[in-house]
């Protein structure tokens, strides 16, 4: 499984308070966004109790609290904002205004191509976030007790991150918990930051601290099922990106790698699974799923399958960054 080993840097990094993903390294350039700057913001809408609204919701991208797009969710609640110049935005939501309190959400994408968020619905004179679970406390009601000064170095930190100057952005992500120990954006931010410099065990620590305060955070979640399969520690990642899969069904990142996890530790039926599942949600922005299910096929000895999804790979992805090896393994199988 060396070969498949190279692929592994990661592609996706979830950095919002509530939500999911997605990338950073050069091995993951052909699931990448081509130009950089260049991001989209990806998400569901829920009720409260976490099940799928059954109707259209109103969704509104701002930046500055400038309107720049509207858009409603589908039927299952998701919508998509795409071609996004890197930045911090604001994501509005109005329901039913006779049921649910209409509602802003921050997103910042800081050096993030790709975040996917689950937005709860807020039922009318309730301030719970509707969380499943009884005395249950979601990020959103942490993050919103940070004090200012915690909230002014975390911006500080996201502003240096966006420049790429990740060292300073880590020390002004330290003050802020140390400010607020409790403020999970910042600590999940810092996971991220710990990650992308291979800091793999700090970047643990800071993720299951998050997950100690909020066992529903999909970010973290997400996140930690990453480290895990940095580390190899497959069946760890496995649990971890299950977990995060029951929190958000509707993340391709989360079922992505959760496929190769299954993949490595020889789950083939379940990463055949969640590699399909991957591509139905995330269509050719993951085609890097077909070159993970050829390797499936070609466990199981299923060959003909194998090249199938070999070729779909190279088809969508013909400069890919596993597109020589693609090519290698196809003529093997002709």
């Amino acid at each position: 499984m060396a070969s498949i080993r190279n692929g592994f840097l990661l592609m996706l990094f979830v950095v919002t308070a509530t939500g999911a993903a997605q990338a950073q390294g050069g091995d993951a350039r052909d699931r990448l966004p081509r130009n950089p700057a260049i991001g989209s913001i990806e998400g569901r809408v829920v009720l409260p109790s976490g099940r799928s609204v059954g109707e259209a919701v109103k969704v509104t991208l701002s930046n500055n609290s400038n309107p720049l797009i509207t858009v409603y969710t589908n039927e299952s609640g998701q919508f998509k904002f795409g071609d996004l110049p890197l930045g911090t935005y604001y994501i509005g939501v109005a329901a039913d205004e006779k049921l649910y309190e209409p509602f802003t959400q921050e997103v910042n994408m800081g050096s993030v191509p790709t975040v996917s968020i689950t937005v709860f619905l807020r039922e009318k004179g309730k301030k719970e976030s509707g969380r499943p679970g009884p005395g249950v406390v979601s990020a959103e009601e942490f993050d919103q007790k940070a004090p200012s000064p915690a909230k002014k170095e975390y911006e500080k930190a996201a502003g240096m991150i966006e420049k790429g100057d990740t060292q300073n952005g880590i020390q002004h992500l330290a003050r802020a918990i140390a400010i607020y120990p409790d403020y999970l954006l910042a600590r999940n931010e810092l996971g991220v930051q710990y990650l992308k410099l291979k800091r793999f065990g700090e970047a643990a620590e800071q993720f299951d601290s998050v997950i100690s305060k909020d066992p529903k955070h999909f970010n973290a979640r997400f996140n930690l099922g990453l480290v895990r399969i940095e580390e190899r520690k497959y069946k760890e990642a496995v649990s971890e990106l299950t977990e995060a899969t029951s929190i958000d069904s509707s993340s391709a990142g989360a079922h992505m790698w959760l496929g190769v996890a299954l993949l490595q530790i020889g789950e083939l039926p379940g990463a055949e699974r969640d590699l399909k599942r991957t591509l139905q949600l995330g269509g050719t922005q993951y085609s890097i799923a077909h070159y993970y299910l050829a390797h499936v096929y070609m466990r199981k000895g299923e060959r003909d399958m194998a090249r199938s999804e070999l070729k779909a790979y190279l088809t969508e992805s013909p400069s890919g960054e596993q597109a020589a090896e693609a090519r290698a393994l196809l003529t093997k199988l002709q």
